[in-house]
């Protein structure tokens, strides 16, 4: 089958889980072809985009696209009636920018066609995944979406269109068992039957425990600085630390909203001797810093939006490389690390714990080995970006066969 990829931008340095996805289907011999809704940010690439052998299309706005060609074209007589059709069952639920979705789903119906198209995946279930329900209304390929955080938890979600979306879809994957049960209670039986986990994956031959020596009581988190990283909670905790005379540096790798609220933080702390903002980095960068650290800490909370994280790809990447992680039971983190037997949970929004859970970890050399060996043997279990890629194709298989298969 040809498989298609339909996202808002590819690649993005925060959607590291995306691109390690298209390259493990890729990696099992499929036919692939990524289309982007939108230009990249002018950010570092991952090296592993090198890899990449699909071809990345960008969608044209809807305002340059040529309706005529499709609607007056050799086929409009059939579809016009089934854009009609379309319009008249999807306006009800909501979204502003219908007309502008139909067009898109107009041009990537024909690209389908003229490429092969038998399916379509996408990446959260905002308006890429809207279109991929059109496309497939207006006679396009069968579509899947992955559903993850933002789009399911904050307050904004239009359930009755997210419902459509997923009772419409060949399946929706999540990425977590927090997020099936949330889903499963909002959008209810219909959309529960077609939602399954599977959790992301890492690289284990890329992600590894370091053979060399750490760097002593150094505190790595990774993310962008944004409201649900908790970062705040981190900045005062590592405050309460240098007032208590911890020993520790620590070093802040990500950009975001955020980023000139988070160094007044430090600076307001006094500790931009000891708390470096590194800005956005690369995963090869993140990889030799991992191997550095003595532990990750990402305080994780749930924003006034409801935004929140559902499993957090550095938090993996920790467990392979051995690190021990610090975290919050948001979500899906408690899974990711088994409930605190893989890393340690603390309370949302508490300073106190984040700082004492800190000192331990930093002074508890046996606690370290002992997280570094469960996290690694966790992600091994659960987080193997090579199994996750086998049972994705394989669902995207049994969607091929199930549309070949003859009627009854």
């Amino acid at each position: 089958m040809v498989l298609a990829y339909l996202v808002k931008k590819f690649p993005r340095l925060s959607e590291t889980f995306v691109l390690n996805e298209v390259l493990g289907q890729q990696s099992l011999g499929t036919p692939l072809h990524v289309f982007a809704r939108r230009a990249p940010d002018n950010e570092p690439r991952q090296p592993q985009f090198a890899a990449l052998a699909a071809p990345v299309e960008l969608v044209p706005p809807a305002a340059q696209i040529d309706l005529w060609q499709d609607l007056f074209g050799p086929d409009g007589a059939a579809l016009l009636p089934r854009v009609q059709g379309v319009v008249e069952e999807f306006r009800p639920l909501g979204h502003a920018r219908l007309p502008s979705l139909v067009a898109e789903a107009l041009w990537l119906r024909r690209r389908a066609a003229e490429l092969g198209i038998h399916h379509v995946h996408v990446h959260f279930a905002t308006e890429a995944a809207v279109t991929a329900m059109l496309l497939q209304a207006l006679g396009g390929p069968t579509f899947s979406v992955t559903a993850h955080a933002k789009d399911i938890y904050r307050s904004t979600v239009n359930v009755p269109l997210l419902s459509a979306i997923v009772e419409r879809s060949a399946f929706t994957v999540t990425v977590c068992d927090a997020n099936v049960r949330h889903m499963a209670d909002l959008l209810g039986p219909r959309a529960a039957a077609r939602i399954r986990r599977l959790y992301n994956g890492v690289d284990l031959e890329l992600f590894r425990p370091a053979r060399e020596a750490r760097r002593g009581r150094h505190v790595l988190c990774v993310g962008r600085l944004v409201e649900k990283k908790g970062l705040d909670v981190l900045i005062d905790a590592f405050a309460l630390l240098a007032r208590r005379g911890v020993p520790f540096t620590a070093t802040l790798i990500g950009d975001g909203e955020e980023r000139s609220r988070i160094h007044d933080r430090v600076e307001a702390a006094g500790l931009g001797d000891r708390v470096e903002l590194a800005g956005a980095l690369d995963s090869a960068e993140v990889r030799r810093r991992m191997g550095e650290a003595e532990l990750l800490c990402l305080p994780c909370k749930i924003g006034e939006d409801g935004n929140r994280d559902a499993l957090p790809t550095v938090l993996l990447e920790a467990l392979a490389s051995g690190l021990p992680c610090i975290s919050t039971p948001v979500t899906g983190i408690p899974e990711i690390l088994d409930h605190g037997r893989a890393g340690t949970l603390v309370p949302v929004n508490d300073v106190e714990a984040t700082a004492r859970a800190m000192e331990r970890v930093m002074a508890d050399p046996r606690l370290r080995a002992e997280q570094a060996a469960a996290g690694r043997a966790r992600a091994e279990q659960f987080f193997d970006a090579r199994a996750s890629a086998r049972t994705l194709h394989g669902w995207f298989e049994s969607v091929r066969a199930r549309e070949e298969a003859p009627a009854a």
